[in-house]
């Protein structure tokens, strides 16, 4: 299984963050949360792409929610989990 260079969400999304200001990468929002979601644990995408979000905060805090709750559950039945992600 894919095991994601972050551990915590939120440290993925500064350090996205900080290397995109670095290399003065500017670009739309959609693009900014595609290049967010391409950077995570394949089981975590396949459950986020079933999830409504608008900005990537939201995408934040539902990958975290996600995330714990695989690890809770131990990521044997991710559809179990679809049901109880809405923010």
């Amino acid at each position: 299984m894919f095991e994601p260079k972050y551990k915590d969400n939120d440290e993925y999304h500064k350090k996205m963050k900080i290397m995109m200001v670095q290399d003065n990468v500017v670009e739309d929002r959609e693009a900014t949360m595609g290049r967010f979601l391409n950077g995570l644990n394949h089981e975590i995408v396949n459950i986020m792409e079933l999830q409504c979000y608008v900005e990537l905060m939201d995408m934040v805090y539902l990958t975290t929610k996600v995330k714990r709750q695989l690890k809770r559950r131990g990521s044997s039945k991710p559809n179990q989990l679809l049901g109880s992600l809405s923010p």
